[in-house]
C-alpha cells in the first residue's frame, strides 16, 4: 500500500483547539504545523498535532506518526 499520493489541499483538524485548516500535502496522514487558533498559547509546543479529515482513497494508507519530543528528552539542560 502506498501512504504518497498527488499534492492536493485537505482539511486538517487541530487536536488541541479543534480549529480546521486547510493545508496542502501529499499524504492522508497527520502534520504538525503551527496551528492559527492555538500555537501563540502555547509557545512551547506551537506544533500540534493536525489530523486529516479528507477520505483517504483505497490503495493508501496513513504514514507513521511522528514522535514529539522537548529538548529536555534529547539533551540535559544546565542552568548556569
Amino acid at each position: 500500500m502506498e501512504t504518497i499520493g498527488k499534492y492536493s489541499r485537505k482539511l486538517y483538524k487541530c487536536t488541541r483547539c479543534g480549529l480546521e485548516q486547510e493545508h496542502g500535502t501529499n499524504h492522508w496522514g497527520d502534520i504538525y504545523p503551527s496551528c492559527k487558533g492555538c500555537s501563540w498559547k502555547n509557545p512551547l509546543d506551537p506544533c500540534p498535532v493536525m489530523e486529516c479529515q479528507e477520505k483517504m482513497p483505497e490503495g493508501y494508507k496513513k504514514p507513521a506518526k511522528w514522535k514529539k519530543v522537548k529538548l529536555g528528552d534529547i539533551a540535559d539542560i544546565i542552568v548556569a
